[in-house]
């Protein structure tokens, strides 16, 4: 992706989560997804719940270098 891509669609990222109604859905989704173990004895399933995770993990990275950025 190039810098000027990326930087809109931190943008929007950021006008999406950052909306009470972003909030709330964001708090939810780490409800669910960030706050718990990813490991599980059958190996797929870890890998599924890793999967969602890092979804959060890319939002929660994408907003907080838009708020370190200005």
């Amino acid at each position: 992706m190039i810098d000027a891509e990326l930087k809109d669609i931190k943008k929007i990222y950021l006008s999406t989560f950052t909306s009470t109604e972003g909030e709330t859905v964001l708090a939810d989704l780490q409800s669910a997804y960030y706050h718990r173990s990813s490991f599980s004895k059958d190996p797929y399933e870890t890998a599924y719940r890793e999967g969602q995770r890092s979804v959060i993990i890319r939002i929660l990275n994408l907003l907080e270098e838009d708020k370190e950025n200005g």
